[in-house]
């Protein structure tokens, strides 16, 4: 049987026996770091980052396994070629927007979620249900009082719920596609679209009905999220701004954080984490907008721009 091939496989990458892979997984829910982070938006978001034994072996699993997992087209989180920028990309030439939100995403997806999805796309006669246990296993924590769940921190979580998400993303699809409505989905963030007005008003109706048909997993959504506008108002999808001649912009809030922190730097008064930060939105900036950057460098000097992502690129070799 497969299993056993990758079992194998695993245990000669990591030098371990498959007895040891057996007790890395027993014990690996209960070794994870647990801390949490402010959110932008207020609040604090957990973060469950697994020991360093039971991070190999989940790479490991994405490797020899897990990308074989289905990915519909519709996910643009977590995948090669996939950016915000392409989120919002796809809604730019529709007039109206509306956005949803999973409440608790990676935690609402549990072991028993993985284990159906594993039986489901990989098929018990060259899995057993022990090895789709083991695997199901070893890619949670435990989180009381949910149990094991997927995490945001662990290598295995984005892959998995993109893919635990694939019927559902199936069903939305078809259904927005008949309608001439656009669907993407970023993690937890939906985003629908369209030029005909009145549609919005029936999404979310469709997405609880599909919520509760479909097998796993048992999600819901957060009420105070939900937004529906037009192009009287922002649209703002997964943090890009569609402008009514459809392009998609940082936002001038953004903008002028950015050039605010260039002219700090080259004043010299800017600090070390604060660089970092600046590093990382540059970097953003020219992806999702080079024009802003190319006007940075023009109001700057190109010197002053170069600095800051070489400095990036030395901090990282």
């Amino acid at each position: 049987m497969r299993y056993k091939e990758i079992l194998s496989e695993i245990s000669s990458s990591l030098a371990l026996s498959a007895m040891e892979l057996i007790q890395i997984a027993a014990k690996s829910p209960y070794t994870y770091k647990v801390y949490s982070i402010d959110k932008k938006t207020g609040g604090e978001r957990t973060i469950a980052q697994p020991a360093r034994e039971t991070k190999f072996l989940q790479r490991e699993l994405i490797g020899k396994l897990f990308n074989e997992l289905p990915v519909h087209e519709a996910a643009t989180a977590y995948r090669d070629g996939s950016s915000i920028k392409k989120n919002a990309w796809a809604h730019k030439d529709n007039r109206y927007l509306s956005k949803f939100d999973f409440k608790n995403f990676f935690e609402s997806i549990t072991e028993g979620d993985l284990e159906l999805h594993f039986k489901k796309h990989f098929g018990e006669q060259e899995f057993s249900t022990n090895f789709i246990r083991f695997i199901s296993r070893v890619s949670c924590y435990y989180n009381p009082p949910q149990g094991l769940t997927l995490s945001i921190g662990a290598p295995t979580s984005p892959l998995l719920s993109n893919s635990v998400m694939y019927e559902f993303d199936c069903l939305i699809f078809d259904w927005c596609n008949e309608r001439g409505l656009t669907y993407t989905r970023y993690a937890d963030d939906l985003t629908f679209s369209s030029s005909t007005k009145g549609q919005a008003f029936e999404i979310e109706g469709f997405i609880e009905g599909v919520l509760a048909k479909i097998e796993y997993p048992r999600l819901s959504i957060n009420n105070k999220k939900t937004l529906h506008v037009s192009m009287s108002g922002k649209r703002r999808v997964t943090g890009l701004i569609i402008s009514n001649d459809g392009k998609v912009s940082l936002g001038r809030d953004r903008k002028r954080l950015i050039s605010a922190m260039i002219h700090r730097y080259a004043t010299g008064s800017l600090t070390g984490d604060e660089l970092s930060r600046l590093q990382g939105l540059l970097g953003f900036a020219e992806d999702v907008e080079p024009l802003f950057c190319s006007k940075m460098r023009a109001k700057y000097g190109i010197k002053v721009i170069s600095e800051i992502f070489q400095f990036r690129k030395l901090k990282n070799n």
